[in-house]
């Protein structure tokens, strides 16, 4: 009977993954992530892997339900049902749980304020990018500049997706601010946003950047 339940058994590998990202790379790493399994399963006695990059658990079930810490420092629990047939697990550490904030972004663009994000790095030594957007007429226009050198101009169509975008970009900065450990030569982010300063680096080794806002614009492509 032991050895038919130990046969039944499959070992599934659990590791760290940006699923904004193509290949899915992260610096978070697991131990970071703290991973508790919520439904039966059990970790295999922990071995030493490089870097705590992957733990192993040992399953028996279709359901696999998992908690984890995410990039932003936010709870999340994530659920698979065909748990039998995997042999590996990638939780998504840059997955954000959406919450209830009011955005000062929004309201500078409503009440026609320039805002500007710039970010750099090496503890704010050489500047990455810059970005100025200036809301007139029912459009951004913006200014995109890029190690001191402007590369690109145009204008933005303000609509309820562009506006939800950049403030779910501002509620993520926000969050990121209060990160913990860190990361040598972290990317810092300034933000002005024509109401007040918000000033961050990111010392996280998490991975956290822009790119995903200035695609969704269609400003970096």
């Amino acid at each position: 009977m032991n050895s038919f339940f130990s046969f039944a058994q499959n070992r599934i590998e659990l590791v760290t993954n940006d699923c904004s990202q193509e290949n899915g790379f992260t610096m978070f790493l697991l131990d970071r992530a703290k991973p508790k399994i919520l439904t039966e399963q059990k970790f295999e006695q922990e071995e030493k892997y490089w870097n705590s990059q992957k733990k192993i658990l040992l399953n028996n079930s279709d359901i696999l339900k998992i908690e984890y810490t995410n990039i932003f420092g936010q709870i999340i629990d994530t659920t698979f049902t065909n748990a039998k047939e995997l042999n590996e697990i990638k939780i998504c550490v840059n997955k954000f749980k959406d919450y209830e904030k009011k955005s000062l972004i929004k309201e500078s663009i409503q009440n026609d304020q320039s805002w500007v994000l710039n970010s750099t790095w090496g503890h704010q030594t050489f500047e990455s990018d810059k970005l100025i957007l200036k809301p007139k007429k029912g459009f951004l226009k913006y200014k995109y500049y890029k190690n001191g050198k402007r590369i690109k101009r145009g204008k933005i169509k303000i609509t309820e997706f562009v506006i939800d975008k950049i403030a779910l970009f501002e509620r993520k900065l926000n969050l990121m601010k209060n990160v913990d450990n860190s990361c040598n030569f972290g990317i810092n982010y300034n933000l002005n946003n024509g109401i007040e300063k918000i000033n961050f680096q990111d010392d996280s080794c998490s991975g956290f950047s822009n790119e995903q806002l200035l695609s969704d614009l269609k400003i970096s492509e």
